[in-house]
């Protein structure tokens, strides 16, 4: 039995030139995969006992340690060692084939070229090719690895593919609970229990006028079993726009590039005019009525209760549902009239950065998952909501929230405070939205206040992540505090 095993995460590569317009200029176990970075990921699968002998390289400090360690070992060691750009779906077979380790006999790797992972049995034998390991990681080594088992039980995805880095990532998307997406090489298909939802998205596209079709992406095959409804769409080989946004690779030229698209989408909304009754009743169902529902509706769930009555407690007053709805329908009352406007638009509905395919090399912009409609008249919405949707992204920080790259703390009053996993410059990115929106013909105090609508009614679709319930509730209660100070 081998008994002593090192992990060796090899992380010394930057991404490739074709993700860091996804990603930005980093390393592959820095790149944040469902909630985590895929360091985190890969350390969390290790058996408790491997966890003390992982070594994760990155720079040639980190490389003369493993040196030392492996001069240092015993005549019995043997070593792991996986490239970062390696990404394992199926964490408990990697897990699995990691407790099976001291029993190995043999070598192995996952491919006959440039593997992703390796396992020699007799850990010196790295020293007679550490020359040419330090110079460059194993997945990059051309000549084929012939005398080694081949590796089945593990399957790896090279996160240096594109391909192949959008399959992993668009499989693994937050979605809410109710809701499916499965993708193949040519198709996402979308599925969910509310299938009036589904059936309604899936109208949508042939009901809107033609000049707004190419800027959606189609869907086809709807189907409901009487269970979940689904519908299909060709796949795209381009990330969400939330992406690259989450990971500080939009520049200040790129990210404007990027709203002039969608700015230009917007404005070229097809509306038409209403009267106040219309015009009112169109701002109250969106900024009144669906706010008060989901508060409704996240109280008289028993999850719901228990944590608002968390959050209600917290050394901050105010944080309470109940309290924020209260406090944000004066704030509507105040601001209606920037909110009730004298026309409608049809309107995507949910233009939030996750909901937009965006090439930045070749500028294409399209959207999918929208409202829905089942009949034209539905079509028709509040001009201001699409604008609250994208500023809930930009400024409200919706995407990273979402994904789990945040931190609630407490501060030196003891207060909780939202501590998010965003970029130095993204403060002149946020500088780069406010100047486009201040010059929509819509008021930006009210798309804010719209914003600050947004995360109350979100609080109950997200109900099995509770952390991301009270950042949601600390996120209203900014906005509000920011529409007050004007």
């Amino acid at each position: 039995m081998n008994r002593h095993i090192h992990i060796v995460l090899d992380d010394r590569e930057p991404v490739s030139d074709a993700l860091r317009r996804l990603v930005g200029d980093r390393r592959y176990g820095d790149i944040v995969f469902q909630r985590r970075p895929v360091f985190e990921h890969f350390r969390a699968t290790l058996p408790a006992w491997a966890t003390g002998k992982l070594l994760r390289l990155t720079d040639a400090e980190s490389v003369a340690s493993l040196r030392s360690t492996l001069e240092r070992g015993s005549d019995d060691a043997a070593v792991l060692i996986v490239c970062a750009r390696a990404a394992v779906p199926n964490q408990s077979a990697l897990a699995q084939l990691i407790e099976r380790l001291p029993y190995a006999k043999e070598n192995f790797a996952d491919r006959l070229y440039r593997p992703l992972i390796v396992f020699l049995h007799d850990a010196h034998g790295l020293m007679e090719q550490w020359q040419r390991f330090e110079q460059v990681p194993l997945s990059a080594w051309e000549q084929p690895w012939r005398g080694y088992a081949r590796l089945e039980s593990v399957t790896g995805q090279d996160l240096g593919d594109f391909n192949q880095f959008l399959t992993l990532f668009a499989a693994s998307t937050a979605t809410r609970h109710f809701n499916r997406l499965e993708t193949d090489q040519y198709h996402c298909v979308k599925s969910s229990t509310d299938r009036d939802k589904i059936a309604a998205e899936h109208r949508f596209y042939a009901l809107v006028p033609e000049a707004m079709r190419p800027w959606l992406v189609q869907p086809f095959d709807f189907q409901d079993d009487g269970a979940r409804a689904s519908y299909r769409m060709l796949r795209y080989y381009m990330a969400d726009a939330a992406l690259p946004w989450a990971h500080g690779a939009f520049d200040a030229d790129g990210f404007a590039a990027f709203l002039e698209r969608l700015f230009f989408f917007l404005a070229e909304r097809p509306r038409r005019p209403c009267d106040g009754a219309q015009a009112s009743a169109m701002a109250e169902e969106l900024f009144v009525e669906k706010p008060t529902a989901r508060i409704e509706q996240f109280l008289a769930d028993d999850a719901g209760r228990r944590i608002n009555a968390l959050a209600a407690n917290l050394p901050l007053a105010g944080l309470g549902a109940a309290s924020q709805l209260e406090r944000y329908l004066k704030l509507y009352g105040q601001h209606r009239r920037q909110m009730t406007l004298d026309h409608a638009v049809i309107g995507h509905g949910d233009p939030c950065l996750s909901n937009i395919l965006y090439d930045q090399n070749n500028q294409l912009l399209m959207l999918i998952d929208p409202k829905g409609a089942c009949d034209a008249e539905a079509l028709w919405t509040n001009p201001l909501y699409d604008y609250c949707k994208v500023s809930h992204s930009v400024l409200g920080d919706y995407d990273f929230i979402n994904g789990g790259m945040f931190d609630l703390a407490l501060d030196a009053d003891n207060a909780p405070t939202l501590r998010l996993m965003n970029y130095p410059h993204h403060p002149a990115l946020q500088g780069i939205f406010k100047e486009a929106a201040h010059k929509t013909p819509y008021d930006f105090r009210a798309m804010r206040l719209g914003e600050a609508s947004l995360f109350l009614s979100m609080l109950p679709l997200h109900l099995d992540y509770p952390s991301k319930v009270t950042a949601f509730l600390l996120r209203a209660k900014e906005i509000l505090d920011e529409v007050e100070r004007g």
